[in-house]
């Protein structure tokens, strides 16, 4: 464990510069709304910067695994020395981008509240579905950024096993391996198999005060993209153990 946690540290200081910009940029966001919300004749429209704030977040922990992976790839025959697997390696970096999204989009929920406050005037049922809206879109926004950062896992990987292996087309074959998926999932989930692998476990997200329709999702479809997470993971890390070269 205490190993796990020194490479957690490496980790960090690799890509602790682009967190701290990322924070002073949600600082300069939320003045801009600040900003916006004097300027602007329509209040919700002051909120647009945060909102586009939070939406690309989605980009947040491949932007980290990138960057992170980036900088061991000047080193890699160092890094491959490491006792430990690959999916040490690899947890690592990406629980690193994980609690790096958590703290920046805690940032802009807590800042974003704080500007609510003095604008509206919201009974509690306003106020619980204001917050639990937010809370329920922060945790959608993390889930697509770790699907992508498991993906930056992936193409990385077998970059570095085929670049050895057919030198200049592979990064030819790295397009194929990212399209060729992607359309055989599109074609999936638009099958009566996948609605009915996935439509179980309904849940339902009510937010009365905000007059609009109740959101469904399912449990089916959470454990879909879970496994899809696990699956590119682990992929990912036994191509660096059994075909990474350097």
């Amino acid at each position: 464990m205490r190993a796990w946690v020194a490479l957690f540290k490496k980790d960090f200081k690799l890509t602790r510069t682009v967190f701290f910009v990322g924070l002073v940029i949600n600082l300069l966001i939320v003045m801009l709304t600040l900003y916006t919300g004097m300027k602007a004749d329509h209040t919700l429209l002051s909120f647009l910067p945060v909102v586009i704030a939070v939406v690309f977040h989605v980009l947040y922990v491949p932007i980290i695994i990138f960057i992170s992976l980036k900088t061991e790839a000047n080193q890699l025959h160092l890094w491959l020395q490491n006792p430990g697997p690959a999916s040490t390696l690899l947890i690592s970096k990406l629980v690193n981008g994980l609690v790096m999204i958590v703290i920046s989009l805690l940032m802009l929920y807590v800042m974003t509240g704080l500007l609510i406050v003095p604008k509206f005037n919201l009974i509690e049922a306003y106020w619980t579905d204001t917050w639990v809206s937010g809370i329920l879109v922060f945790f959608h926004i993390i889930m697509i950024s770790i699907i992508i950062g498991v993906w930056v896992f992936f193409v990385w990987s077998l970059y570095h096993f085929l670049k050895f292996a057919i030198g200049r087309w592979s990064w030819l074959v790295i397009i194929g391996a990212v399209i060729i998926p992607i359309w055989i999932t599109t074609l999936f989930e638009s099958t009566k198999l996948y609605s009915f692998l996935i439509k179980w476990g309904s849940i339902t997200y009510d937010f009365p005060s905000f007059s609009m329709q109740p959101i469904q999702t399912y449990a089916g479809e959470y454990l879909y993209n879970f496994i899809i997470i696990i699956g590119l993971f682990f992929l990912s890390a036994w191509i660096v153990d059994n075909k990474v070269e350097v």
